[in-house]
């Protein structure tokens, strides 16, 4: 038996779309399966919840974007006797990128079907206070986490998904956010025993895969099962240099710039002057003077091409 969680609403309404097809495609080789669609809010983390209780053993096939993925893993109480499937249908699909599923729906439904080859993942947490959030992908403060507040709320989102070019937002967003972005102080303390201090910070953000925002790049070595999570600092640079290194972040070559500061390590904690913007996996989490990233120590059981 397969259960699929399906958000007809990713990508603007072509989620719904992916779903059709791939469930005629379950018809017709009389496949096993029960499917719950998103229309509620909080719905994914609610059945997370349910299944991780009471259903365990069992195969859940989540069909939406990285989002969808996010709010599934804020439910889950236990990762015990769970196997996670993926169909991407949403405008970033980052977390497809990052365990190179493919792309097409139909090629990723034979390879859930298939369970050939699993791999057991990091998942991260994001804290602050007595608030936390999981994360797959990756957790950021600063810039970064400003643009996906202001993707997951622009208009241009609808727009550029009818037109097949949904990532295109994160590119427009984070040009126009860039001319209007302040860098701030923050002391990062890496481990419980690096400390590290920045002037002038444009983002820092906890990766646990290589890639965020639509394709970019920023931790080419970040690896979901190597029980680390890489820390990039941006800072000390003008914004005209950052405008130039934002496409090649696309490649993973912005590295070698100075003022761009790669760390491995299990756990950050960052302390700005005031609150400032922060996500995980996308999503909004808040505005905090102070939140920390670190790892789960349960692995997450993912069905891989």
């Amino acid at each position: 038996m397969y259960y699929f969680i399906v958000n007809p609403t990713s990508r603007s309404g072509k989620g719904r779309k992916i779903w059709d097809k791939v469930e005629q495609l379950l018809i017709e080789q009389e496949i096993e399966y029960e499917v719950f669609l998103l229309d509620a809010p909080d719905k994914a983390r609610g059945l997370a919840q349910y299944f991780s209780e009471h259903i365990t053993p069992c195969t859940v096939v989540i069909v939406g974007g990285d989002g969808t993925i996010n709010e599934f893993l804020s439910g889950l109480v236990t990762y015990e006797g769970l196997t996670l499937g993926y169909i991407p249908t949403g405008s970033g699909n980052d977390f497809a990128r990052g365990m190179h599923m493919p792309s097409k729906p139909e090629e990723a439904l034979e390879v859930i079907l298939a369970q050939e080859k699993f791999r057991n993942i990091n998942i991260g947490i994001t804290s602050s206070g007595n608030r936390k959030k999981y994360f797959a992908i990756s957790s950021g403060i600063g810039y970064d986490a400003s643009v996906c507040e202001q993707v997951n709320t622009t208009s241009s989102k609808h727009f550029l998904n009818k037109l097949g070019a949904g990532k295109l937002v994160y590119l427009f967003q984070g040009l126009r956010l860039l001319l209007s972005q302040k860098p701030s102080s923050m002391r990062v303390l890496l481990d419980d025993n690096q400390l590290l201090t920045f002037e002038k910070v444009y983002f820092a953000t906890a990766m646990n895969m290589k890639y965020e925002g639509g394709g970019f790049m920023f931790c080419p070595k970040a690896s979901p099962v190597d029980q680390y999570l890489d820390f990039i600092v941006v800072e000390g640079l003008p914004k005209w240099k950052i405008l130039l290194l934002l496409p090649t972040a696309l490649f993973g070559k912005h590295t070698r710039f100075k003022g761009i500061h790669i760390y491995r390590c299990k756990r950050a904690v960052i302390q700005c002057e005031e609150d400032t913007c922060v996500h995980a996996d996308g999503e909004h989490f808040g505005y905090c003077k102070k939140v920390s990233f670190g790892l789960m120590k349960e692995k997450l059981r993912f069905i891989v091409d």
